[in-house]
């Protein structure tokens, strides 16, 4: 199989077959992001395509999802994303569903029937990387779409019948602004109604534009604590129903995992409960500075 570089996947993705038809990110310039800061942007050779589904035929023959990496493989055209549908079920016969990481502007650039035809191919549960319901934030974030953008695309998507998860980043507004995050985060994803929500806390990466913004003192990060206090505000303002909530990423300071709305109060109670076992020097301190705290 043809990797190239760093790749990555949402851990729930960890059963998925991997198949590479982009390297890095189109984007590539959030704020916060290092995922792809060395790796150029171009899209995979067709040939190495048919090589990697040959491969998985004779090694993965009967995999059931399959997840396209790297970066934001929904940028790709519709008709490409379409070709390596029928690619992949005709290599793959018990494929059930295509997954990968999207943009809102990747959704933008395709149409509503466009959208409809890519979720008749198996396109399901794309992953979303929203992080926040407010628009200062999402501009500090550099993410290139402000909130009304991302609503109408999540109905666009509902419109088509092509599921998709969502990607939350809490504390992301600063400690100054947790109430007003967390409630505006939970708003945005009542509405939206994805099949998942993937929370993880804002960390700081070296080498990210981030970090050099933190250190001129241009970005004010959360403690583990105030971390922890809004994501246990924003579960308490979910309303939804049939929806996973996932919170089991390394970052994570007390994971947490359960569908919405049945285990909503034992997800609460064990924030809360793990939140007390944590000594409170480390609860005041700065995950950039190394104090994780993680509990399981």
């Amino acid at each position: 199989m043809h990797y190239d570089g760093m790749t990555f996947r949402p851990p729930y993705e960890a059963y998925s077959l991997l198949l590479q038809v982009t390297r890095g990110c189109s984007h590539n310039a959030c704020t916060f992001c290092s995922m792809y800061r060395t790796t150029p942007f171009s899209v995979s050779p067709l040939e190495e395509i048919v090589e990697d589904l040959t491969e998985a035929a004779r090694d993965y023959t009967y995999a059931q999802r399959v997840f396209l990496v790297n970066g934001d493989a929904f940028c790709l055209s519709a008709t490409e994303l379409a070709n390596i549908a029928d690619m992949i079920h005709e290599a793959l016969p018990y494929v059930e569903s295509i997954g990968c990481y999207a943009r809102i502007p990747n959704v933008v650039a395709k149409t509503d029937e466009e959208l409809a035809m890519l979720a008749a191919k198996g396109y399901a549960d794309i992953n979303i990387g929203v992080e926040s319901a407010l628009d200062d934030v999402l501009a500090f974030m550099n993410k290139g779409y402000d909130v009304a953008c991302a609503r109408e695309q999540f109905a666009r998507l509902h419109k088509a019948g092509l599921s998709f998860n969502l990607n939350i980043i809490n504390a992301a507004a600063g400690p100054e602004r947790i109430a007003e995050h967390a409630a505006a985060n939970a708003a945005l994803v009542n509405e939206a109604k994805p099949t998942l929500i993937f929370v993880s806390p804002l960390h700081v990466d070296p080498g990210t534009p981030l970090e050099r913004l933190l250190g001129e003192g241009r970005f004010e990060e959360c403690t583990l604590g105030q971390y922890l206090e809004e994501e246990i505000a924003f579960l308490e303002g979910l309303t939804l129903d049939g929806c996973v909530f996932f919170g089991l990423h390394v970052s994570n300071p007390v994971p947490v995992q359960g569908l919405l709305s049945r285990d909503k109060d034992a997800m609460l109670a064990r924030l809360r409960a793990g939140m007390a076992r944590i000594p409170r020097e480390v609860l005041d301190s700065h995950p950039t500075k190394g104090a994780e705290g993680r509990l399981r």
